[in-house]
């Protein structure tokens, strides 16, 4: 079985690679916009999470005067500490959809999910065993846009990070946070 692990990893690492390199291929043809996120919060086992993250949005694929859902990629390195001797970090690549809702004013809500891979600096974190280094992630975040041409974003996130049981043992683990966000 660690056989199929390994080669699983590798396969991994090699995807994680090609989206990157697709994504920065892509993003000089498609239009859109580039977004850097700051952000902090909790997950399993009372540690604390910290994370930056570089999304790009895309063009839309429906949109109307109330609304818009566009494609987006997103590359993001986290950190998670249970005290000063227990850390992990992270380091993946997701793709997902974001739905943007217009109205008149000075804000804008919106909501998105996103779907990757990540890759651990190690395979256990406090009481969890991750099962391996690498993992995949879901993410789902409500926020809203505000300011200058809707520049700054605050968003409510919530993740999930799991192994789907390509290793023997799949403890996950669950971040909860809050996040800024800054288009340029």
């Amino acid at each position: 079985m660690s056989d199929v692990s390994n080669l699983w990893k590798g396969r991994a690492v090699r995807a994680l690679s090609a989206f990157f390199i697709a994504l920065c291929m892509v993003s000089s043809a498609e239009a859109g916009d580039w977004w850097f996120f700051l952000g902090a919060g909790g997950g399993n086992g009372e540690s604390v999470t910290g994370d930056v993250g570089l999304r790009r949005t895309f063009s839309p694929l429906y949109e109307n005067d109330a609304m818009a859902l566009s494609p987006l990629a997103e590359v993001s390195a986290s950190v998670w500490r249970h005290d000063a001797d227990d850390e992990i970090w992270s380091g993946g690549a997701s793709v997902g959809l974001l739905l943007v809702f217009y109205r008149e004013g000075c804000w804008r809500p919106y909501a998105f999910a996103t779907v990757g891979g990540v890759v651990l600096s190690g395979d256990r974190f406090g009481t969890h065993d991750m099962g391996g280094r690498f993992q995949f992630r879901s993410k789902g975040a409500l926020g809203v846009q505000f300011g200058e041409d809707f520049r700054h974003s605050l968003q409510l996130d919530a993740a999930h990070i799991s192994n789907a049981g390509i290793y023997g043992s799949n403890s996950g683990f669950n971040v909860f946070g809050v996040s800024y966000g800054f288009r340029f």
